[in-house]
């Protein structure tokens, strides 16, 4: 269990500091404020004081979040021709992102690497965003590893504005066996702060964002898996390699019911059955009959 000490620990408080300041190049660091304006580069010139002044706050019962630097970043869809999906169709939105604090940005760290571990051991092996030595490429080779076996028609889908539709109440009775009240008043006020609308949503920008939204869909890769289906994730992006066409609309239509129970949905206009090959397209990495041919 992560207790508030830990987290308010020099050694814990200070490897933060670190992690967040490493392989950052100056003009870097003289971005990255958040609402308070306070650069990597100013937080910097005077961190052992800030520490000391958040580690006194941590323990105390001080500290309070700041609110988020919002802005939103374009994007497409990655489906450029869906296929025989659902619905179908070609979106085109913003991503928001919510910016903390560099302070903030500091606390977040500190717990998600006391928390990470715990959970870590949880996890499954169809999981692969954001985790420690998992990465886009595991995900491809994990896909290509399913193929191999023969599984070549792919329920290709993501879930409808997932970091935006996660519930509060939900996530923090998941993590609350994992950590103290004083952690989980933490993450509830962070959650607070990057809540899209009331009880819904975690801010992406934010550290403990990634962490949070995988402990969320541990339950939708469990009951997947256990259902004897071959998943594989990447934080709201994700495959289920099948035998046949009809296999894989009925993972879909499993999956679509675990997430309601989740209050989550599909997203149609990204989701569809593809035989696996060049209509199927999976984070960036375009796919031959046999295997890989580009990664984006």
């Amino acid at each position: 269990m992560v207790r508030i000490e830990e987290v308010g620990d020099d050694y814990h408080l200070q490897q933060a500091w670190l992690e967040l300041r490493s392989g950052r190049t100056m003009a870097a660091r003289q971005q990255g404020a958040g609402v308070d304006g306070v650069t990597l580069a100013a937080w910097e010139e005077d961190w052992q004081w800030r520490l000391a002044n958040l580690r006194a706050e941590l323990l105390g019962g001080a500290y309070r979040p700041s609110p988020l630097l919002w802005f939103d970043l374009p994007r497409r869809s990655r489906r450029p021709d869906p296929g025989p999906v659902w619905d179908g169709g070609q979106s085109r939105r913003s991503r928001r992102l919510g910016i903390p604090t560099v302070t903030d940005r500091v606390v977040q760290r500190a717990v998600k690497n006391l928390l990470e571990p715990i959970w870590e051991r949880e996890f499954l092996s169809c999981s692969h965003g954001f985790r420690p030595e998992r990465s886009v490429f595991t995900a491809v080779a994990h896909v290509l590893w399913h193929e191999a076996q023969g599984l070549d028609w792919v329920a290709d889908a993501d879930i409808e504005a997932c970091f935006d539709s996660l519930a509060h109440e939900r996530l923090l009775s998941q993590v609350a066996p994992t950590v103290d009240d004083g952690v989980l008043g933490l993450i509830a006020a962070w959650l607070a702060a990057g809540a899209g609308a009331p009880g819904k949503g975690v801010a992406q920008g934010a550290v403990i964002s990634p962490l949070l939204a995988n402990i969320y869909l541990h339950p939708f890769d469990e009951a997947l898996v256990g259902a004897g289906l071959a998943l594989v994730r990447y934080a709201d992006d994700w495959v289920v390699m099948c035998r046949s066409r009809d296999s894989a609309f009925q993972a879909l239509d499993l999956a679509a019911g675990i997430l309601a129970e989740l209050e989550l949905a599909l997203n149609r206009d990204k989701t569809g059955v593809v035989p696996f090959g060049p209509q199927f397209r999976f984070l960036g990495a375009e796919f031959s009959n046999s295997s890989t041919r580009q990664l984006a």
